[in-house]
């Protein structure tokens, strides 16, 4: 996999933030106060908000360059993404959550892939359990196995931690080191906790109100 280069400005009313940072395989956080551009940065990279100018591409593969009119589908992207709260479907099972972001395929196999992917993070046991019965921790195990479903190269973590406990917390960090690295994925993770830092970083993009000002290795 090649790298992600990102080298655009997002704009939203009221507020725009320019990023240029370059992500290789294994975890970037960046970090930064609250309100300076971070998240806006994530959903830029996810598709679900189109840049004003600049570029992101992966490898080979544009993303979104408004100059040339490219914006790719966010589906069509092989993104997976982690927020702060796991949203998942209440009416649905931990097994079909997951199993709804496996591309390509039937239920059947899709349910197969999903089972394997909650083997994966600790959570087979709770495949068919009740969602809304799953602690803050369950939950998000479960969304990190759907973001990885639908055969991401980039994963995307905003704050995907900071409900958690302290014991739930130092779990996660590690579950996600173990898959990153397993998976040879570029992931950004956006935190303010500096020991997630400390614990995750391979590189961090720093970010003042509105622009990227570093990055460190």
């Amino acid at each position: 996999m090649s790298n992600l280069i990102v080298d655009v400005r997002v704009e939203v009313p009221g507020f725009g933030v320019d990023a240029a940072f370059i992500a290789e395989r294994g975890i970037t956080v960046l970090s930064g106060p609250s309100g300076s551009g971070k998240s806006l940065t994530l959903a830029a990279v996810a598709g679900t908000i189109r840049p004003v100018r600049g570029h992101i591409r992966c490898g080979d593969v544009t993303f979104a360059e408004p100059a040339r009119g490219v914006h790719l589908r966010s589906q069509d992207r092989h993104v997976g993404m982690v927020y702060q709260h796991a949203a998942l479907f209440e009416h649905k099972s931990p097994l079909d959550n997951v199993a709804l972001a496996v591309r390509n395929v039937g239920l059947p196999a899709a349910r197969v892939v999903a089972a394997e992917l909650l083997e994966r993070v600790g959570v087979a046991s709770l495949a068919t359990a009740r969602t809304r019965s799953l602690s803050g921790g369950e939950r998000q195990r479960v969304a990190l196995a759907r973001a990885l479903a639908g055969e991401a190269r980039v994963l995307l973590l905003d704050e995907p931690f900071s409900s958690l406990d302290a014991t739930a917390r130092q779990a996660m960090r590690e579950l996600v080191r173990s898959l990153v690295n397993e998976r040879g994925v570029i992931a950004l993770l956006v935190t303010h906790d500096a020991q997630d830092v400390d614990a995750l970083a391979d590189r961090v993009v720093a970010y003042e109100p509105g622009r990227t000002v570093a990055v460190t290795e």
